[in-house]
C-alpha cells in the first residue's frame, strides 16, 4: 500500500562546484506560474502577493496551463515514487549570492495529484501548519525537512539585513529510453520569484522555526492516513505457544512504554516456527514466523508498527517462553487516533 503524502518540496544540502554561480541549467520551460502568499493556499492562488518580510510566512502555488503535472514535466515512477525536483537562488541589486541550492531536492508527489493541474508547496511556513514534507534522497528514506528559505537564512545567502529577490525553480529530471537520466538541459522547468525583505530581528526565531518544521517533518514523513490492510485481514494465531492471550501478555510485558490499542498476526502460508542455530548446529532460538502488527499510543500519539517474536533454546528439545525478539520502532508511522479502529 502506498500512503497517501502531501506534495513535498525536498532540498539536499548540495552546493555548486567550484565558483559557479548563476547556472541556468533548464531550458524546457512548462506553461504555467507559479504564485505565492503569507497564507496557506487552498482551491485558487487568491491572496498571493510578490513581497514578503522576514517576519511573515511564505507558501507557494504552481498553475500549469492545459496541462497536468505528469504530463507537462514528463513525470515518471522512479524506486516506487513520483516526484519533482525544487531548486533555489538569492540575488541582492540582481548579482545572484552564495551558488544555487540544487541537485537532490525531492519533491513527493501522490499518484492522485498527478493528473491535476496544480499543486501547493511550502516554501517558509508556520511550523504546525507544514505539509510539505522534504527529503534528500529520491527514495525518500532520509534527510526530511529541509525547508527552502529556513535552510538557507545564513550569511552565505543573506549576509545582512536587506531587501533580496528569491527565485524558486520546479523541475523534473527526466529519463531517456533505458531509464538513465538525461542531460540538465531537457529537464522541463518553471520558475517564478519574489521579493524578501530580512530583519536582524527576526533571524533567531527563522532558526528556531526551521528546527521546529524539520523535526516536525520528520516525524510526519509517512504518517498512514488509515489503517494498513492487514488489519482488516488478520492471520489466525492458532498455535499454542502463541495464542492471542499470550502475544497480549507478552506485548505488554517487554513494551511497557507503549499502550498497545490493536494488535494482529499477519497473514502467512508457510510453517509458523524457524530455528535459529549457533556455529556447531545446536539450536539457539525459535523465530514465530507472522509479524505481529499492532497500533499503540505513546506520549499522546498514535503509531503503527510490528514486532517479531521468539523463543530461546532451554537445552533437551524444548524452549522457553515466548518474548519480544524485535520491534520496527525506528519505522513506525504515526496515525491520527481516530483513524485506529
Amino acid at each position: 500500500m502506498k500512503p497517501t503524502y502531501f506534495i513535498s518540496c525536498f532540498f539536499a544540502l548540495l552546493l555548486a562546484a567550484g565558483n559557479e554561480k548563476n547556472v541556468q541549467r533548464n531550458v524546457i520551460a512548462v506553461q504555467g506560474k507559479m504564485y505565492f502568499s503569507d497564507k496557506p493556499f487552498t482551491s485558487s492562488n487568491a491572496g498571493s502577493k510578490t513581497s514578503f518580510n522576514s517576519n511573515e510566512f511564505i507558501y507557494g502555488r504552481l498553475e500549469l496551463s492545459g496541462s497536468s503535472i505528469k504530463d507537462a514535466f514528463k513525470v515518471k515512477e522512479v524506486k516506487n515514487h513520483y516526484f519533482l525536483v525544487c531548486e533555489m537562488e538569492v540575488l541582492k541589486d540582481g548579482e545572484p549570492v552564495g551558488y544555487h541550492l540544487y541537485g537532490n531536492n525531492y519533491i513527493l508527489i501522490p499518484d492522485e495529484n498527478l493528473d491535476k493541474n496544480w499543486v501547493n508547496l511550502d516554501i517558509l511556513p508556520e511550523p504546525t501548519q507544514a505539509t510539505t514534507l522534504y527529503s534528500m534522497t529520491d527514495d525518500f528514506t532520509a534527510g526530511y525537512g529541509y525547508t527552502p528559505l529556513y535552510y538557507m537564512i545564513n550569511p552565505d545567502y543573506f549576509p545582512s539585513a536587506g531587501t533580496y529577490r528569491v527565485n524558486v525553480k520546479i523541475f523534473s529530471k527526466t529519463y531517456d529510453g533505458y531509464d538513465r537520466e538525461e542531460n540538465p538541459d531537457k529537464w522541463p522547468f518553471l520558475q517564478e520569484g519574489f521579493d524578501f525583505t530580512l530583519r536582524d530581528a527576526d533571524i533567531s526565531i527563522l532558526k528556531k522555526n526551521s528546527k521546529t518544521t524539520r523535526e516536525r517533518m520528520e516525524q510526519n514523513a509517512f504518517a498512514y492516513d488509515k489503517m494498513p490492510p492487514v488489519f482488516s485481514n488478520p492471520g489466525k494465531l492458532t498455535d499454542p505457544n502463541a495464542t492471542t492471550a499470550k502475544v497480549s501478555a507478552i506485548l505488554k510485558r517487554d513494551l511497557p512504554g507503549r499502550g498497545i490499542i490493536k494488535f494482529v498476526a499477519e497473514q502467512y502460508n508457510g510453517a509458523y516456527w524457524s530455528i535459529a542455530s549457533d556455529d556447531y548446529g545446536l539450536p539457539k532460538y525459535r523465530y514465530f514466523n507472522p509479524h505481529i502488527w499492532m497500533a499503540y499510543k505513546r506520549d499522546g500519539k498514535c503509531y503503527v508498527g510490528y514486532v517479531t517474536l521468539r523463543q530461546v533454546y532451554s537445552g533437551g528439545g524444548t524452549y522457553g517462553p515466548l518474548q519480544v525478539a524485535w520491534t520496527s520502532t525506528k519505522d513506525d508511522r504515526l496515525i491520527d487516533c481516530s483513524k485506529v479502529k
